[in-house]
């Protein structure tokens, strides 16, 4: 039953989705969790007394979704085949838990709270700089995972069983010279293959389609020519300008936001500012000295108050960004002036200023304008329900969108023809009333709207003559298909029967492509590894039809080719390759003699996994 289990699909997407999930497999779920809950669901899993509910698997299962969109994206689509994927792995990793733990249970093999203890304070992700076990790095490192203390530990004991159990005996699993002779052997290898490739889409069409072919497409595939439901509506339109225009602001309120958001409108002086600073004033005098006799500042701060360039440069400040007792000073200088030295708490400052850029202050008429308009957005955001209740009395009292925006000279505007996938802010509004009905107020990106629909047009089927372009590229489309598969299947036909495939190509006004010498783990044409190995295994000549992004290879190998010469790294890579392999399948087969003699049972109908 576990081995039965190990049956992947081949997609690149699930692939990826495992792979990157497999780290997170052997210890995120524990089963002790929600053993109170048990009862209520039926157990999908069982090995021996232990059992796994249908409840906390789906709740692996849908923590293992929401990490594989955490890794591709929000908008990752889990299709059944990468769901059954993902299901089947979690059936494998509970098996594997259970059957280790009853296992260790067993043969009363137990990790002891101390040892647990020792590990999780000598794990370096846990330390503080000075190499002390931090419990605050602790803390936030299960935070993040969300996981307790507990279920760390929990984790952490089984990790330990599982390597004591697996891990450990199967990786003494020793890789045989003769084994690892003959895969140096087959990598080696190298042969050159031959292909030709057959595009649908490349297919030239001798003729075109009839009328009868149309009328039998346009019935065929009625479904596919069907006019969409459209509706035309009318949309009053309050934005936050609108209102905005109907507010006044006070002088006093102009002043208190004028105040409040000086920066806004005052751009102050700035200065381009280098600055030494010493502990004594003695050096400080010494520093300044040397300025005065014309040493550059960078390197007298460089040799006698040990600063470099970038703690020397403050670049360009503000007179506030400057402390007290040396700002005045400062803004007061000339261009290239030093100042000082100057004492402060720091202690002596030895200034320069290297520019000066002046400040700036909006005009009073502009600034006044800009914060009126402001504080009216701002005023109508406060305003807007109290409107948007107004124009719904009124509406309730009868009167039309067309009334209401002549009297309130609001904006008004009518949409036609339009669908539910029309790209439009009223769209679902729009689908969600009946005709002669007006919405209440939705919101906008710039204040509300009210939608009336005033008329509706049923889907209905598509005139014949407007489905003429879509059927005859619908035909177009299964022409060339059909030509392409009768091209294949001569090709195929010709080279089974013995014809070269240069032959074949060359009656079929084909491009015939060679490759380079290749050995298995090398790919042409965007053939996968597997494929490449069906090639590597067949016979010279003999003909391999694969179908990949829309077009089909026939490909056959055309003749060997001298070995590959394998080189010390080579080998050193065959031989980590074929132990991680031997050691995979030493650990799988352990699991396997483990669980022969429990009584182990998955349902798998009910995990959705029948077939």
């Amino acid at each position: 039953m576990i081995t039965q289990l190990r049956k992947i699909q081949d997609t690149w997407l699930a692939k990826a989705v495992l792979a990157l999930t497999a780290l997170s497999f052997m210890s995120l779920f524990g089963v002790s969790g929600y053993l109170s809950r048990a009862a209520e669901n039926p157990a999908v899993i069982k090995v021996n007394g232990r059992k796994l509910s249908l409840a906390e698997f789906n709740m692996q299962l849908d923590e293992q979704i929401k990490m594989a969109r955490r890794l591709f994206g929000d908008d990752l689509e889990i299709s059944d085949e990468m769901r059954n994927a993902l299901a089947a792995e979690l059936v494998q990793k509970n098996l594997t838990d259970m059957v280790i733990k009853e296992v260790a249970a067993e043969n009363n093999i137990y990790i002891s709270d101390a040892l647990i203890r020792n590990i999780i304070l000598s794990q370096p992700q846990f330390r503080d700089d000075n190499g002390r076990f931090s419990p605050a790095r602790f803390n936030n490192f299960l935070s993040s995972s969300n996981w307790s203390e507990q279920k760390y530990v929990e984790a952490l004991r089984a990790d330990l069983i599982k390597n004591f159990l697996i891990s450990n005996p199967a990786g003494n699993m020793k890789v045989s010279k003769t084994l690892a002779d003959l895969s140096a052997k087959a990598e080696s290898q190298r042969k050159i293959f031959k292909y030709i490739e057959i595009n649908p889409a490349e297919v030239k069409i001798d003729r075109k389609i009839t009328e009868d072919e149309t009328e039998q497409y346009y019935n065929d595939f009625s479904a596919d020519f069907i006019e969409p439901e459209t509706r035309d509506i009318t949309v009053l339109e309050l934005t936050f300008e609108d209102i905005a225009g109907q507010t006044a602001v006070s002088d006093a309120e102009i002043k208190e936001f004028y105040d409040n958001n000086i920066e806004r409108f005052v751009v102050p002086e700035k200065r381009d500012v280098l600055q030494m600073l010493f502990a004594d004033e003695e050096t400080a005098q010494k520093a300044a000295k040397e300025l005065a006799d014309g040493a550059d500042f960078y390197e007298t701060a460089k040799k006698l108050a040990d600063q470099s360039r970038n703690e020397t440069d403050l670049g360009y400040v503000a007179k506030d960004m400057l402390i007290a007792e040396i700002s005045d000073t400062v803004f007061d200088a000339k261009k290239g002036a030093v100042v000082g030295p100057i004492e402060s708490e720091l202690g002596w400052h030895l200034m320069k200023v290297n520019g000066i850029q002046a400040g700036s202050k909006t005009d009073d008429a502009v600034a006044r304008k800009q914060i009126v308009e402001a504080l009216s957005v701002e005023k109508a955001y406060d305003s807007a329900y109290g409107i948007v209740r107004e124009i719904e009395d009124k509406i309730g009292a009868g009167s039309s969108l067309e009334d209401i925006a002549k009297a309130d000279n609001l904006k008004i505007s009518t949409v036609k023809g339009l669908t539910d996938t029309t790209v439009s802010p009223y769209m679902e509004t729009a689908f969600l009333y009946n005709q002669g009905e007006v919405s209440q107020a939705i919101e906008t990106d710039n204040g509300f709207a009210f939608v009336r629909v005033d008329n509706i047009v049923d889907a209905h089927p598509q005139d014949i003559k407007k489905a003429a372009p879509q059927i005859e590229k619908l035909w177009a489309e299964s022409e060339k298909s059909a030509i392409a598969q009768e091209i294949i299947n001569d090709v195929m036909a010709d080279i089974e029967n013995g014809d070269k495939i240069d032959e074949v190509a060359g009656r079929y006004k084909l491009k015939l492509h060679t490759t380079d010498a290749l050995t298995r783990s090398q790919s042409f044409a965007g053939l996968q590894q597997n494929q490449m190995i069906e090639l590597f295994n067949d016979e010279l000549n003999t003909a391999k039809q694969f179908a990949l992004n829309g077009k089909t290879i026939i490909a056959v190998a055309a003749k060997e080719a001298a070995p590959r010469e394998m080189s010390d790294e080579d080998m050193d890579i065959i031989n980590r390759r074929l132990s991680l392999d031997v050691n995979q399948q030493a650990a799988a087969r352990l699991v396997d003699s483990y669980g022969k003699s429990y009584d182990v049972r998955v349902k798998y109908r009910q995990l959705g996994l029948a077939d």
